[in-house]
């Protein structure tokens, strides 16, 4: 896909929540989905992204539905599949760019691929232990903004993951998320996830199928203590966090 730029930007509906609105995959540049501005276009695009309705968080308990994969859809379908790809080499630099994310929502920020064995456009993602995580960060005591989420403004709202090179050649989705910590003290339900799919075709020589990961839903709960349920507040050097979705998987197999 050709880069392009997005010459719409929407300061009053980002200023709370956000989305990834561009993707930095190498030095190629792709437009994602806009839940803002692309619905009204005639012919309808087609972008990598699977559709969202908004720039607001899957919450209320919700994250337990199938919305967590994919967030919440349009007109109450969820995680449709679409037909575009983004052409990515393994072992590529990947930026995701968010919205202007000025929220005071402290939390992690998370990345997965999952293996679609085939076109995207017939892989789901809601069921089976598809995900797994390429990338994660919590909280950094040796950071000056020790929370991830809240060094997003500091960086230009841009966050980098690399796509690890050993992976086989193949579609994939690349599943990018935030997740909001600020009102789980009260109830695990009130947790805030960002999430966004975008469909992705890897090239390469990498013969790496990817492991088991964790299915979503089903792996994020609001009783979870050390990931969900907790008051952001104590965390600390000597109380640490533990991001959800289980350790980090790259070149070289699992890491912490």
């Amino acid at each position: 896909m050709k880069a392009a730029t997005l010459s719409v930007f929407f300061p009053a509906l980002v200023s709370a929540h956000g989305f990834v609105q561009q993707i930095w995959f190498g030095n190629n540049l792709v437009d994602t989905w806009n839940p803002y501005k692309d619905p009204q276009k005639n012919p309808p695009v087609n972008k990598i992204t699977r559709i969202f309705k908004d720039n607001g968080p899957v919450t209320d308990g919700r994250f337990t539905t199938e919305e967590i994969t994919c967030n919440i859809g349009r007109d109450g379908v969820n995680n449709i599949p679409v037909t575009a790809t983004a052409q990515v080499a393994a072992g590529s630099l990947i930026k995701f760019m968010w919205t202007d994310w000025q929220s005071d929502h402290p939390g992690p920020i998370l990345t997965y691929l999952a293996n679609c064995n085939g076109p995207c456009s017939s892989f789901s993602g809601s069921t089976g232990n598809v995900w797994v995580k390429i990338d994660h960060a919590g909280y950094d005591a040796n950071e000056a903004v020790p929370w991830a989420s809240k060094r997003l403004p500091t960086q230009n709202s841009t966050w980098e993951v690399q796509l690890p090179s050993s992976i086989a050649p193949g579609e994939y989705i690349l599943r990018h998320e935030i997740l909001g910590l600020q009102r789980t003290n009260k109830n695990g339900s009130l947790a805030q996830f960002y999430p966004g799919c975008h469909q992705i075709t890897v090239t390469g020589s990498g013969t790496t199928k990817l492991p088991e990961g964790i299915a979503l839903p089903g792996a994020y709960q609001p009783d979870d203590t050390k990931s969900i349920f907790l008051e952001y507040r104590d965390i600390s050097a000597t109380n640490p966090y533990t991001p959800p979705g289980g350790p980090i998987w790259g070149d070289g197999g699992w890491k912490s």
